[in-house]
C-alpha cells in the first residue's frame, strides 16, 4: 500500500498545483477578462490541456505551442509562457512577470508602474494612470490647483465660487436647481446674457449641452447616459473605458478578439489571425489560398534550442514540411533537428508535432539565421484545390549575452522546470509524512 501511495503522490501533487491558482483566479477574476471571461477557467480541451488528471494542467507549457484561441478559450493569450489565470499581464507578452508596484498588473502593460493602480484609472485617457499623472485630466493644471482635476476645465470656470469647477459642479449656479433641469443653470437670478451662454462655442448653449467643456456640435451620445461622448470615458457604456476598450464605439465587454488583431470581434470587418506577436497585416486569412507564415523575427542566445512553430491558415490539414537553413552566420554549421515530417493537428492555427518529431534549431555562433519552411498539404484543399504549396522564412538573430527582447524560446520550458521543480519537492514531503505514518 505504500508503495502504491508514492507512486500516486506526484501526479495527484501535479493537480494541485495548477487546480488551485486556476480555481482562487476565477473566484477574483471579475472584469479583468483573460481565460476566465464568460465562466471557463483551467486549461479547456479545447487547447488539449488537461495533462491526463482532469485538472487543466501543463500540456500546453509541455508543448510549448500556445498561441492562443480567442482569448476565452486561451491558455496563454500572449505568448509569454505563463498562462492567463497566472499571467499579471494576459494580453501583453512578459516572460519576466515585473511588478514594481505590486498592484497585480505587470509593468509591461501598467499605465502607472511605480505607483499602485490596481483598477487602471485613466480619467484624461493619455495612457498615464491617475495615480502618477500629475494633471489627471490633462487640461493644463496640476491636481492641486484644478477645480475639476477629473474632468478637463482649461478655463477654471466656477460661477458659484464654491471651489467646485463648473466642469464637475452639478449644481453651478447653487440656487438647488442641478444643472439639466435648471432654465438658466449659471445664475440664481436667470437673464438673457447669463442663460444664453456658451462654454465650449460648440453652437449649444449651456443649459441644453450634454458636454459643456468639449465641442460636439451634433450631442452624440452613444450610450445614451445624458453624458456627451467627448465628455465619457467609457462613450459606448460597457464598463470598459475608452483606452482599454478594444471596440470603443460598440459595447463588448468580454473584449473578444478572435484574430488577436487589437480590434474586438464587435466591431472587426475582417478575420485574419495575427501570428506571434506581429502587427495586424502578419497574419493568417482563412479565406486565402494555403498559406504557411512564420513569427516575427526571433532573438536568442547562442546555444540556446528553440522550437520551430508551424502556423498555417488552415485548421487540422495534413500537411507534410521540410524546414531548410538557407543562410547562416560565417563559421556557422548549425542545422535543424528533425527537419521533415508531418503535422495534421492544429490549435488556433499553430501545428503540434509529434511528440518525437519535434523540429527544432540551435544557433552556433553570433549572427543572422534564415530557416525556410516549405508546407504541401496532402490532399487537396477544399477551397482551392490546385493550390496544395506554401513557403515562408523565418528570422532569427543569436545574441551572446543574455537579454534579449522579441519571442523568447526559454521562458515556457523555464516555467515547466519550476513546476516540475515544486512538484518534486512537494511530493518529497507528501511522502515523508506518509512513511512518519
Amino acid at each position: 500500500m505504500r508503495q502504491k501511495n508514492k507512486i500516486l503522490s506526484l501526479p495527484i501533487l501535479g493537480c494541485l498545483m495548477f487546480a488551485a491558482p486556476n480555481m482562487a483566479w476565477a473566484q477574483n477574476s471579475g472584469d479583468n477578462g483573460g481565460e476566465c471571461s464568460g465562466g471557463l477557467c483551467g486549461t479547456p480541451n479545447q487547447t488539449g490541456g488537461g495533462g491526463g488528471c482532469g485538472c487543466g494542467g501543463g500540456s500546453i507549457l509541455i508543448n510549448n505551442s500556445d498561441i492562443g484561441d480567442t482569448y476565452q478559450f486561451s491558455d496563454d493569450y500572449d505568448n509569454d509562457g505563463f498562462e492567463d489565470d497566472y499571467d499579471n499581464c494576459p494580453f501583453t507578452a512578459n516572460a519576466d512577470q515585473l511588478d514594481a508596484d505590486g498592484d497585480g498588473v505587470g509593468d509591461a502593460c501598467d499605465i502607472c508602474a511605480r505607483a499602485a493602480n490596481e483598477g487602471q484609472e485613466d480619467a484624461d485617457r493619455d495612457g498615464v494612470g491617475d495615480a502618477c499623472d500629475a494633471d489627471q485630466d490633462n487640461d493644463g493644471f496640476p491636481n492641486e490647483d484644478d477645480l475639476c482635476p477629473l474632468v478637463a476645465n482649461p478655463n477654471q470656470l466656477d460661477t458659484d465660487g464654491d471651489r467646485i469647477g463648473n466642469a464637475c459642479d452639478d449644481d453651478d449656479d447653487n440656487d438647488g436647481i442641478v444643472d439639466g433641469a435648471d432654465d438658466c443653470p449659471l445664475s440664481a437670478e436667470p437673464n438673457a446674457s447669463v442663460c444664453d451662454s456658451d462654454t465650449d462655442e460648440d453652437g449649444v448653449p449651456d443649459s441644453i449641452d450634454n458636454c459643456m467643456v468639449a465641442k460636439n456640435f451634433d450631442q452624440a451620445d452613444l450610450d445614451g447616459d445624458g453624458v456627451g461622448d467627448p465628455c465619457d470615458s467609457d462613450s459606448d457604456g460597457d464598463g470598459i473605458g475608452d483606452l482599454q476598450d478594444n471596440c470603443p464605439g460598440v459595447a463588448n465587454s468580454s473584449l473578444l478578439d478572435g484574430d488577436r488583431d487589437g480590434v474586438g470581434d464587435a466591431c472587426d470587418d475582417r478575420f485574419c489571425f495575427v501570428v506571434g506577436n506581429g502587427s495586424s497585416n502578419h497574419c493568417l486569412d482563412p479565406n486565402a489560398t494555403f498559406t504557411v507564415l512564420s513569427y516575427p523575427e526571433v532573438k536568442m542566445n547562442v546555444e540556446t534550442e528553440t522550437r520551430l512553430p508551424i502556423t498555417a491558415n488552415r485548421e487540422n490539414a495534413a500537411i507534410r514540411y521540410v524546414w531548410t537553413v538557407v543562410q547562416r552566420p560565417s563559421g556557422s554549421e548549425a542545422k535543424v533537428e528533425n527537419p521533415r515530417g508531418s503535422v495534421t493537428y492544429s490549435n488556433a492555427y499553430e501545428y503540434r508535432y509529434l511528440r518525437d518529431q519535434v523540429a527544432k534549431f540551435k544557433p552556433d555562433v553570433p549572427g543572422d539565421y534564415t530557416l525556410q519552411l516549405s508546407a504541401e498539404l496532402i490532399f487537396p484543399d477544399d477551397q482551392f484545390p490546385e493550390i496544395r504549396t506554401s513557403q515562408t522564412t523565418l528570422s532569427l538573430t543569436a545574441e551572446d549575452s543574455g537579454d534579449t527582447s522579441g519571442c523568447s524560446a526559454t521562458s515556457p520550458a523555464a516555467t515547466l522546470s519550476l513546476a516540475w521543480l515544486l512538484g518534486l519537492v512537494g511530493a518529497a514531503g507528501l511522502l515523508r509524512r506518509r512513511r512518519r505514518d
